[in-house]
């Protein structure tokens, strides 16, 4: 049971992480890149990524801490600290499945965005049970 709840509440925050993306990358954006400095220039789907990001890392927290690892042990500030660090490295791999996808098979953003959100899903739910929300007894926790 948990690992549908983990996927719904995976799908909600996906959700909002893809629309936030959406928006920033066609309205807010406007589909430009940023240049900096006269030789580096940041794409606008990784500028869209990084903000999109932000929206969907506390939309996830809050939705996995309350709805699926009730019974970790641990403090909110540690459990948001692992959590973050696992986002941030999920973040990574979606930005290279993203950029891949973009690049080479030639996918609308958006598309790629969200086919990468999915791949990365269910390496995240394990690292999160074993790691961002850890319980130091866990035999004592019946499963849900």
């Amino acid at each position: 049971m948990r690992v549908v709840r983990y996927f719904f509440t995976a799908i909600t925050a996906t959700s909002v992480d893809v629309f936030a993306y959406f928006l920033t990358y066609n309205y807010v954006i406007r589909k430009n890149d940023f240049h900096i400095a006269d030789h580096f220039t940041i794409g606008a789907p990784t500028v869209a990524l990084m903000i999109s990001f932000c929206f969907g890392l506390v939309t996830n927290f809050t939705l996995t801490r309350k709805f699926v690892f009730t019974e970790s042990d641990l403090r909110v500030r540690h459990q948001l600290m692992r959590y973050t660090a696992v986002a941030l490295g999920a973040l990574v791999m979606n930005y290279f499945l993203m950029n891949f996808l973009i690049r080479e098979f030639q996918w609308y953003p958006t598309l790629s965005r969200a086919a990468a959100a999915v791949s990365v899903g269910v390496i995240s739910f394990m690292v999160h049970k074993t790691f961002s929300f850890t319980i130091k007894n866990e035999e004592e926790v019946e499963e849900q």
